[in-house]
């Protein structure tokens, strides 16, 4: 990457950085709307955009280099729902995309509120982290940045059409169980054997991939499941949350929605067969979303365009027995809490530097490790980011649900230790959303080394930063369980 390009990839943090801190300029607060006036009948709605990408578009993210979309296998969707109680009116978005950057994010929520007058503060954008599919707001080209405003566009199109939608509903939550296919891809290596990182020190202690026979940390089999319903009980919209990172086997230069869009197809056609009788032809379609919950450290199978299917299928029956035999109500609270906190950056230092500008130049002598020319790249850039972050990050109240939602890839562990502690159940988390932060492995992790480890820009936060977020998502979440019952 060019000095140029280097300092636009900086720049765009800092800008990212700036507009947020201004959203939450007097610091952590909650959104309750007005405390004298009772949640009020629960309305609802959904609404699909397009968002596949022209052929050309990057692929590359920081790290995999996959090059330009050549073949589109599935379409990519922007997926929303509005819930509106009559006092507060939220917005959740999935993106079929493998990450959207911060100025993508914050412009598609600017055009939300022109649109709406719906505040940023109340929408969730998240990215699946599919991975055949764009790097939303990586790339400089013109073609890239045309992509990316037109993903803003159709994001904020998405809402807008949620919220024409708005009709009487019911909503109801749970969560169901998929553990076959979740997987933790952080393995331990031998007692006394290190692995070689990129930088040419021999001192991790974990690898990602291997026999999965002595792993570093647990998984999360929880299937998430948010229901909505119109009033009479025909289906609108399912958001669901799980935990793997993909399923692997893609070719280069495909584009595909991966298991998440098979599932929305999948939950959309199993809905409609089971209430065929109260079916209405005037109704805007069924909506079904699936959002990454917690895929820091836990890996998905292989298998490619099939196995993508037979997860997504696999997962939408499972949300489709959840949603037979959860409890729906026509009015519940809703309440958001949100904060930005700042986080120290994991800065190189001088030696560091001068080992990337060594690599750049082939002088290096030391040891090889077959990405240190991404690392070094990954050096030169990290080495202009600010010394923090803002890291913005949301707890949502809908009756007795907590949905938390974050930027980063958090890891199983992190989710877990939320929920035991989480004074609201059910709970669940949406990753890789409201910008992107990179990877959040605890400070046990940092210790063992590894790919999510090694510092870069999408993995760059400081190493107590997963305890930090968990504490804050805690907070916000203890904040949002006050919120009036309007009982």
């Amino acid at each position: 990457m060019t000095r140029t390009n280097r300092t636009i990839s900086r720049r765009r943090f800092v800008k990212s950085a700036a507009l947020q801190a201004a959203a939450v300029a007097a610091g952590a607060r909650i959104a309750l709307g007005d405390d004298s006036k009772a949640a009020g009948r629960l309305s609802a709605g959904a609404a699909t955009a397009d968002i596949t990408p022209p052929l050309g578009v990057s692929l590359s993210g920081p790290i995999s280099k996959r090059g330009p979309s050549k073949r589109i296998i599935t379409p990519l969707n922007a997926r929303a729902i509005v819930l509106d109680d009559g006092r507060e009116r939220i917005a959740f978005v999935v993106c079929d995309a493998t990450i959207i950057y911060d100025k993508v994010m914050n412009r598609a929520k600017e055009l939300v509120q022109k649109q709406t007058g719906l505040s940023p503060d109340r929408i969730c954008i998240s990215a699946t982290h599919a991975h055949a599919v764009p790097r939303v707001g990586m790339e400089t080209t013109e073609l890239d940045l045309k992509y990316y405003d037109l993903v803003s566009e159709r994001i904020a199109d998405a809402v807008s059409m949620a919220i024409k939608n708005l009709a009487p509903a019911k909503v109801g939550w749970g969560v169901g169980s998929k553990p076959e296919f979740t997987r933790c891809r952080r393995n331990l290596l031998k007692p006394g054997t290190f692995g070689l990182n990129p930088f040419g020190e021999q001192t991790d202690r974990a690898r990602m991939g291997g026999p999965g026979k002595n792993v570093t940390s647990p998984v999360d089999p929880q299937v998430g499941v948010l229901g909505l319903q119109h009033a009479d009980g025909r289906p609108m919209a399912v958001l669901a949350s799980y935990s793997i990172h993909y399923v692997s086997g893609d070719k280069r230069g495909d584009v595909t929605a991966d298991y998440f869009g098979h599932f929305a197809n999948r939950l959309g056609e199993l809905m409609k067969a089971d209430v065929s009788s109260k079916a209405n032809s005037a109704d805007p379609p069924f909506v079904g979303m699936m959002a990454n919950s917690n895929s820091g450290d836990t890996g998905g199978p292989g298998g490619g365009y099939e196995k993508q299917k037979e997860v997504g299928n696999t997962l939408a029956e499972e949300v489709l027995r959840v949603c037979r035999e959860i409890e729906y109500h026509d009015r519940v609270p809703l309440a958001v809490g949100h904060s930005a906190i700042k986080l120290g950056v994991r800065l190189p230092d001088a030696k560091r530097i001068e080992w990337a500008k060594a690599v750049k130049a082939g002088t290096w002598k030391g040891k090889a490790h077959g990405w240190k020319k991404v690392y070094a790249d990954q050096t030169l850039q990290l080495a202009e980011f600010p010394p923090t972050l803002p890291v913005y990050l949301q707890a949502f109240r809908i009756g007795d649900l907590a949905i938390t939602a974050n930027p980063c890839e958090m890891y199983a562990s992190t989710a877990l230790e939320i929920r035991a502690a989480s004074p609201m159940r059910p709970c669940f988390n949406i990753e890789l959303a409201n910008g992107y932060r990179g990877y959040l492995p605890p400070p046990e992790q940092h210790k063992l080394g590894g790919y999510t480890t090694w510092p870069a820009t999408s993995s760059c936060l400081e190493v107590d930063a997963a305890t930090k977020i968990r504490q804050e998502l805690l907070r916000l979440i203890g904040q949002v369980a006050k919120a009036p019952t309007g009982k």
